[in-house]
């Protein structure tokens, strides 16, 4: 309650009027600050969402006629649940149909997509934006606050290997950027000039962003395409002890969950890994040439995409076993695919957060991958394609939007913004209202909490 005239007087009481006044005035400061850098419209013209406007609290009916707080889980794929998320939208368009399959509204997209073909910001343009870093990050309303204790106290670290088209690399740098994560680029070295300085200068507008000391040129089945995730992971040891879990992404893809449902995630995994693996998979021609691998060690294949706790990513650097795998994997075809997931699952190695279970295998079911949601188009991977498949990975479009909407995975992969890139607009559309509504709604942890390897993994000491 506010001090009256009756009890403004000297001693204590006085100074409890004039800590009051300052709290106030504190707090409206604080509110003001945070509605510009988070809230502010802007006058950037792109396709980007604008300012958040968070909802009223939705209600339902129950039965008997009273209205409870929504009870339904972020994943309902309503238009009604849409609808009722902060208006954010896609100039144009109607992305809350689009997320529905109405095949009016996907007709209206392709012909607009058709008639109005995406012109690519070039990367020159946007290294002039960046060149002034306040205005960048206003513009492109960063969110510069850590939004919750819960975020702030449970740091992520992002590899992120890149190599082209900057205005993707920063659209989704934007997505799941928050002050309390640390973020380490690769960039290809044989990428162009301006693509590097752009990438550097967007860097050099975040204190927790930066480019890796060392670059390599990237060559598909190469040695590289680990080594480049490799140098990130180091540095990011180096330059903070608080993170908790490593996630590597390269520049096509974008996120299923926000950030805060990320951090309930990966508390509920508790030092577990995600990490791809099977034995009936893998190519064994890729270790014909090698000799026995040490420590008894079986062979697996698996994703170069990962997710990891911090103790396992120290393991995979500096312990001795992980070192000598190293050295022998790096001869195998394609080592990218067989070195993060055979240390995950040969738990005699004491990797922290390596699977323990029964069976290794990769399943939909009974041991889902969930760092990445990637249509291969075959087994355990096969799902509808509705956009085009380049070497058999579906470059989705906006008819795959209905069931990226569902998925349980972290992050999709991949898209091209040359390429029915409304698909990407609705996705960034959906991701920035679901920030803001995930403080409103609960979040069900149990369809991770019963993960096989959540429940059989190598203890971790943080």
């Amino acid at each position: 309650m506010a001090p009256t005239s009756s009890n403004i007087v000297t001693g204590g009481r006085g100074k409890d009027w004039i800590r009051w006044t300052v709290s106030v005035l504190l707090g409206c400061c604080i509110g003001i600050l945070f509605f510009y850098t988070t809230g502010q419209m802007s006058s950037y013209e792109t396709s980007y969402p604008r300012a958040f406007h968070p909802p009223a609290p939705v209600k339902n009916s129950t039965a008997n006629g009273e209205t409870n707080s929504m009870q339904s889980s972020l994943y309902k794929g309503s238009l009604e649940f849409f609808n009722k998320l902060p208006k954010v939208r896609v100039p144009s368009i109607n992305c809350a149909a689009l997320f529905e399959g109405i095949e009016k509204e996907v007709q209206n997209a392709k012909s607009l997509m058709k008639s109005s073909p995406k012109k690519i910001i070039p990367d020159k343009d946007i290294l002039n934006d960046a060149s002034n870093c306040d205005k960048f990050v206003r513009d492109r309303q960063y969110i510069m606050s850590t939004l919750s204790r819960e975020e702030e106290e449970y740091p992520i670290a992002y590899s992120m290997v890149v190599f082209k088209e900057v205005e993707q690399v920063e659209r989704l740098l934007r997505a799941i950027y928050r002050p309390q994560n640390l973020y380490c680029f690769h960039v290809d070295k044989k990428s162009p000039e301006n693509f590097y300085i752009a990438v550097r200068q967007i860097s050099n507008c975040f204190e927790n962003v930066f480019i890796a000391s060392k670059r390599i040129d990237v060559q598909w089945g190469q040695y590289s395409v680990l080594e480049a995730d490799l140098i990130c992971m180091e540095e990011l040891l180096k330059k903070s002890r608080k993170w908790k879990y490593f996630i590597n992404l390269t520049g096509q893809e974008f996120p299923l969950k926000t950030n805060l449902e990320l951090v309930k995630i990966l508390k509920t995994y508790n030092g577990a890994n995600d990490i791809e693996g099977t034995v009936k998979r893998r190519n064994m021609n890729r270790f014909k040439d090698l000799p026995t691998p040490p420590y008894n060690i079986t062979p697996m294949k698996g994703s170069v995409h990962i997710v990891a706790s911090r103790p396992f990513v120290d393991f995979v650097l500096n312990d001795p076993k992980a070192k000598e795998f190293h050295e022998w994997d790096k001869k195998a075809g394609i080592p990218d695919e067989s070195f993060f997931t055979t240390l995950n699952h040969n738990p005699q190695l004491g990797a922290p957060g390596a699977f323990t279970g029964k069976d290794p295998e990769t399943h939909p079911e009974k041991k889902p991958f969930n760092t990445r949601f990637k249509n291969w188009g075959d087994w355990p991977f096969d799902y509808p394609c509705h956009g085009k498949r380049v070497r058999m990975v579906c470059i989705f479009g906006i008819g795959d939007l209905p069931l990226l909407m569902q998925r349980k995975e972290f992050f999709s992969n991949k898209f091209y913004l040359d390429y029915e890139p409304l698909a990407y607009d609705c996705m960034e559309e959906l991701h920035y209202n679901r920030t803001m509504a995930a403080y409103m709604l609960p979040f069900d942890n149990s369809y991770y909490k019963n993960l096989s390897y959540v429940r059989n993994h190598v203890k971790v000491k943080w």
